[in-house]
């Protein structure tokens, strides 16, 4: 039975996570650790990262318009202090943190094997390369055994390296310099707004390419240029206040670079913090079986890299599962020509690929067989519909506008609410009181609906009028108030 909330989070205009579209497992360790809408997006977006971490490795999907891409899943939670985001972080990726540990123990005997076998592998490549210097003596042909060199080559035991899976060291560089060592790595961190501030605007097109599965070029000061191809995932816990400073100044250039768009949101509201219980969250069966899965996984991607394999197995969507996903990808382009979703034009192209790669991450996490199927894949939609809520609730175009505009914007919404036609001009003083504004910048306001000719300023008997245009009922709002 799900959980049932009364009126209260009902009425709430922030979007509450759909605790009840996670599937199997993941529902259930949320079920353990939460009975509020806070703790569900908080343990929400820490699931999402954790398994997409755990799966990224292990296999690829295939697009339905062609091609792969990878699990890994990019995420951003905004919740103030005091919202319980440590208490979720440290229990739900406790498994990464001690399987780090376990496996950093056996690393002296693992060198020591890597070692043996790289001699082996270094006698097999002289061998090649002599027989290959003996045909060219006797002006034989090279074309075979040049392609069994370029094989073992490529089949070098990698030295043996402690994977760092979470990192600490809030920084681009660090990231990449752990994936040059190990394929998979996650930056989950509750204090996320330190690692965004790091973020320098070179960073953006990097983490775009990783989200990707791009292979991403890489220049270090006395090195030689490297290619590095791994998978992240990452979760920036932050403060509703703090991104939005943030986005103000690095908005526009988040967005540009489609970075923006690749990010699944959660929230938490101001208003629901401290209403958790503490003493109803335990380490039950589920959470038991959540952290037993992550360990077999990582153990599965440890085994697959010391044996040498270079590809990554794929999966694909069932037919029906296939013609949903191309279905919603038609809509979401239609929606794309709608005024009203301009600003999120960049996130409606991506949002048939965030339910695809969820989807697939969740196939792959539960351990399932077989291609993907629709109910997983309505499942991700559900999910996926809240993330975009939560874009369109945290991310006003007007913030990115001038004063005027945006005062112009609250002066409409004001006179529409109260259902009037117009107002007199002579009593803008107390209206900017009710607004609060002062007088200079109403008049700003009323100057830009001028100009947007959203309004019109007529005579009547003896009294300037400032009417709307059109009358109040044909015209939707243009933008609806929220709060953190």
């Amino acid at each position: 039975m799900g959980k049932i909330y009364d009126h209260h989070w009902q009425a709430t205009e922030v979007p509450i996570f759909p605790y009840e579209s996670l599937p199997s497992t993941l529902r259930e360790v949320l079920d353990e650790r939460s009975s509020t809408p806070k703790d569900d997006a908080i343990g929400a977006s820490l699931l999402e990262a954790v398994s997409s971490l755990a799966s990224s490795g292990l296999a690829v999907y295939e697009k339905p318009e062609g091609g792969t891409a990878p699990l890994n899943s990019f995420g951003i939670l905004l919740a103030s202090s005091g919202a319980g985001k440590s208490f979720h972080h440290g229990p739900l990726t406790e498994a990464i943190s001690q399987w780090c540990a376990k496996t950093s123990e056996q690393i002296p005997a693992t060198q020591h094997q890597q070692q043996a076998a790289h001699r082996v592998w270094r006698k097999r490549v002289m061998k090649i390369e002599k027989d290959i210097q003996q045909c060219l003596a006797d002006g034989e042909a090279t074309d075979e055994i040049e392609a069994q060199l370029a094989k073992t080559l490529g089949q070098e035991p990698l030295p043996a390296v402690a994977p760092a899976l979470l990192q600490e060291d809030a920084s681009m560089q660090a990231v990449l310099r752990d994936l040059e060592h190990w394929p998979v790595s996650g930056w989950i961190v509750d204090e996320g707004m330190v690692a965004l501030n790091m973020l320098r605007s070179k960073d953006f097109p990097t983490l775009a390419n990783l989200f990707g599965g791009k292979t991403v070029r890489h220049s270090r000061v006395g090195e030689s240029r490297k290619e590095i191809k791994g998978y992240l995932t990452t979760l920036f816990m932050v403060q509703p206040g703090l991104f939005k400073t943030f986005y103000k100044k690095r908005g526009q250039e988040l967005k540009a670079g489609g970075l923006d768009a690749r990010f699944l949101y959660h929230i938490v509201a101001d208003n629901w913090i401290g209403s958790e219980n503490p003493e109803k969250v335990k380490i039950g069966s589920a959470h038991k079986e959540y952290n037993r899965r992550v360990t077999d996984m990582l153990d599965d991607l440890l085994r697959r890299i010391r044996s040498g394999k270079r590809e990554t197995p794929s999966i694909a969507f069932s037919r029906r599962a296939k013609e949903e996903l191309q279905a919603l990808q038609r809509k979401n382009i239609d929606s794309m020509a709608e005024s009203r979703y301009s600003y999120y034009r960049d996130l409606l192209a991506k949002q048939a690929g965030h339910i695809a790669r969820m989807a697939a991450k969740n196939h792959i996490f539960l351990g399932l067989e077989g291609e993907i199927s629709l109910e997983s894949v309505e499942r991700a939609e559900r999910i996926c519909d809240y993330h975009f809520d939560v874009y369109m609730f945290t991310h006003d175009p007007l913030d990115q506008e001038p004063q005027r505009v945006r005062d112009a914007a609250a002066l409409e919404r004001f006179i529409r609410r109260g259902s009037l036609r117009h107002f007199k001009y002579d009593e803008i003083g107390k209206l900017a009181l009710r607004l609060g504004m002062t007088t200079t910048n109403l008049r700003g306001a009323i100057g830009e609906l001028f100009n947007q000719n959203r309004a019109v300023m007529k005579k009547q008997e003896k009294e300037y009028l400032i009417e709307l245009i059109p009358p109040p009922g044909l015209l939707d709002n243009i933008t609806n108030p929220r709060q953190f």
